[in-house]
Order: structure tokens, then sequence, then C-alpha cells
């Protein structure tokens, strides 16, 4: 097999930059043997030269960004996040004529229609298989390996925090502060996690896959977000209780010649494919029309995780030798995610005997109720509720009986589907 040598300029050398670098130079003898490919990178922009990093070679870091793009690499890694400078770098190498690879979920959710566009235009490839999910392969099956399929829907644990925090909480007991601290001790969350606990980190992977399973471009505002800070202790117990266990689910479904598009904390049944998923763990539930249902689980973050599917791309992108990214040509209308299913359903009140006009106002609606309990609350400065748990019904028609119920709640409800 003949070698062919791919020169690799590098933006950025935080958590996935640096395994980058140490998975090309622990592995490039076996890249080499199965793939024909020699890696090597030319240049490296960081922030901070002077910063300790291990197994990085100091001559190849800089902080001007031109002198990764303009050293004669083939093949530009983007690595540094955020949407600008970010997205110049990706259009200036692509016009260029370079190849690019990127791990930036966000800037494709936001603009990823235009820069495979620009990929196309200059029959280049846009790799970004590390974008969502880390090293699950997601990416490269819906472009690649469901080709043939008309995808019917998308389902998935994308988001590795809120599965950790909400393991934890079932495992262990733990309310949500306490397992969110402990994720951020152990490098799973951010110090601010707002991105990843209130949804929004799971919705801009979703669009993304959603778009590249449906070949077609979506609002990105499309999609309903919610996350799990109002989750606690009696819904994690009362959830097992019933059977179940609450997960936060970003899920993409065809209806018609439309899509529904949402996520949010649900429960699942024990014995569903996704309930078992753990820790920072991600998972994908992906139908198609010829395959039937197909899971993909695995890491779904770290370091090394996200640099391997940094690196399939870039072995990919070497070993097809120019093939270019085709940009979704229509626009695909979102329609409302109003599920027809069981209700889990917690109402914070002043006064628990309000169980009755909250059970009754369900069943005016025609909302059956299979079982209601009032609880005291614990502590003098805690909080009496209401836990309610419905036939199958419409999420609106839910919604729609907790605002009329809103005089006799001292708090948000929440409303969990039953899967």
């Amino acid at each position: 097999m003949s070698t062919r040598k791919l020169k690799i300029g590098l933006l950025g050398c935080g958590t996935v930059g640096g395994g980058l670098v140490e998975l090309v130079a622990k592995n490039s003898a076996l890249i080499r043997e199965r793939a024909g490919v020699e890696l090597g990178i030319t240049k490296i922009l960081v922030r901070d030269p002077v910063k300790e990093r291990p197994g990085v070679d100091r001559a190849l870091l800089t902080t001007e960004p031109d002198k990764v793009l303009n050293n004669g690499c083939d093949l530009v890694v983007e690595l540094v996040g955020g949407i600008e400078p970010a997205r110049d770098f990706i259009q200036r190498s692509l016009f260029a004529g370079k190849h690019v690879v990127t791990a930036n979920k966000a800037l494709l959710a936001l603009d990823g229609f235009t820069l495979l566009h620009a990929a196309e235009k200059q029959k280049r490839r846009l790799g970004f298989e590390a974008s969502v999910c880390g090293a699950i392969p997601i990416i490269r099956s819906l472009r690649n390996g469901l080709v043939g399929n008309r995808i019917q829907s998308i389902t998935g644990i994308l988001n590795g925090t809120c599965n950790y925090i909400l393991t934890r909480m079932t495992e262990d007991g733990i309310d949500v502060d306490t397992a969110l601290a402990d994720a951020q001790a152990r490098g799973f969350a951010e110090a601010d996690p707002s991105l990843d606990v209130d949804g929004h980190d799971a919705a801009q992977k979703l669009k993304i896959l959603a778009e590249l399973a449906l070949s077609a471009r979506l609002s990105v505002d499309a999609i309903e977000a919610e996350g799990i800070r109002d989750i606690n202790a009696d819904d994690i117990r009362t959830a097992k209780q019933l059977g179940y266990v609450i997960k936060h689910v970003a899920t993409a479904e065809v209806k018609g010649d439309a899509v529904s598009l949402q996520v949010r904390p649900m429960l699942l049944p024990r014995d569903h494919q996704l309930a078992a998923v753990r820790d920072e763990n991600n998972a994908v539930l992906v139908r198609g029309d010829a395959v039937g249902e197909m899971l993909f689980c695995g890491k779904g973050a770290g370091s090394l995780p996200s640099a391997s599917a940094v690196l399939s791309d870039i072995v990919d992108i070497a070993c097809h030798r120019g093939g270019f990214s085709a940009a979704p040509q229509q626009s695909l209308p979102v329609t409302s995610s109003d599920q027809q299913c069981k209700h889990y359903v917690r109402v914070p009140v002043a006064d628990p005997s309000a169980i009755g006009v909250i059970t009754s106002v369900l069943e005016r609606s025609g909302i059956g109720v299979t079982r209601a309990s009032a609880q005291w609350a614990r502590k003098a400065a805690g909080v009496h509720q209401v836990q309610v748990f419905t036939t199958p019904a419409s999420s609106q028609n839910v919604r729609r009986c907790m605002q009329d119920c809103a005089d006799l709640s001292t708090g948000k409800p929440v409303i969990l589907p039953a899967a």
C-alpha cells in the first residue's frame, strides 16, 4: 500500500486538541498500516504558548492564525469553538482549497448550511463527526451507512452532563445541585453549566442530526428545549415506583411533510433501550424505513473520545482524496411536538388539599388520573406538593390544565411525558 502524507494545521489545543495531538503521536504507525496515511501537524494555534502542554512540541505553537492557515497544510482542524473567529477560520480554509474538520456544534447548529455550501462549492470536505456524541460514529452513519433509508425518527440522550446528573440522582439518591457539583468536580460540567442543564447543548446537537438525516434546513429556533433544573428527588423516587427512569431526551420525528423537534426530561420505562444509558454516556436511537431501529451508544465527550472522532474524519478525508460535502437543498417546516401519552405532573402548592381541584380540572378536560398523592413539606421551609400520573393525553391539554390551576400553585409545575 502506498503511503499518502497529510499535513494538518490545528486551531486550538485544549481538551480535544491535546487529545488529537496525543492520538496522532501514539497511533501514527497503526493509521499508516490501516489507511496508508501518514499524518503530520505543521502548526498549532494557542492563546498562551507558555502554558504547559505535555506531549505537545512547543516549536509547533503559535498565537497567529495565519501561521497555521498558510503554513502549507492540506487540512485544517478547527477546535477553538464558539461562533467567531471559528467561522472565519473555516471559511478562509475552504476558500484556500483546504479540507476542514471541526467539532464546533454551536457554529454548525447556527450556520452549518452556509459552511456545507462553501465546502461543496470549493469541492472540499467538511468533517464534523466530533460535533455530536463524541466517539459515537453517528454523523458518518447518517451520511453514509444509512444513506439508502428514509429516516423516520431520531431519539437520543445527547448531553452527557444531564445524563450524569440524572444517573447520580437515581442511583445515589442525591439532589440535582449535589449531582451537578459532582459533575463539575469530575470535569463533566462547566463552571457555568447553563448550556448543558438548560437543554441548549442537546438542542444544537439534535438540529445537526435532524438536518443531516432529513437532508433539509431547519429553523435555528425550531426546537422546544427544556432542561433538568426543576427535577428533584421526589420526581426520581416516584418515577421509580411507577416503573420508569427519568432521562433527558432529544427527539426528531417526521410527521407528514414536517418534523417535530423537542428536547426535554421524560419518563422512560425501565426496559426502554435508552433507560440503561448511564453517567456521561450518550446514545442515539435511529429509525429508518429499511433498517428499522438502530441503537448507537458510547462515550459522548472527553479528550480522547472526541479526538478519536476528529481523527476518524481526518483519515476519512485523506482516503477519499477530495470528495466534497453536499449541502441540504430544501427547507423543512417544523410542526408542533404535541404528544399523546401518559404524563407525570408535580405541582408545588400552598395547601395539599388542592389535590381535589387539580384532579377535577384534569378530569373535566377528559384526562384520566391513575395515581394522585398530596405530600406535606418535610421541613418548615419546604414546599407542599401534589403529584399526579395521568392516562394518555395531549401534552398541550395537560399544560393548559396546569395553567388553569395556576392560582393554586406556588411555583412552576413539572410536567414530564412518559414514553
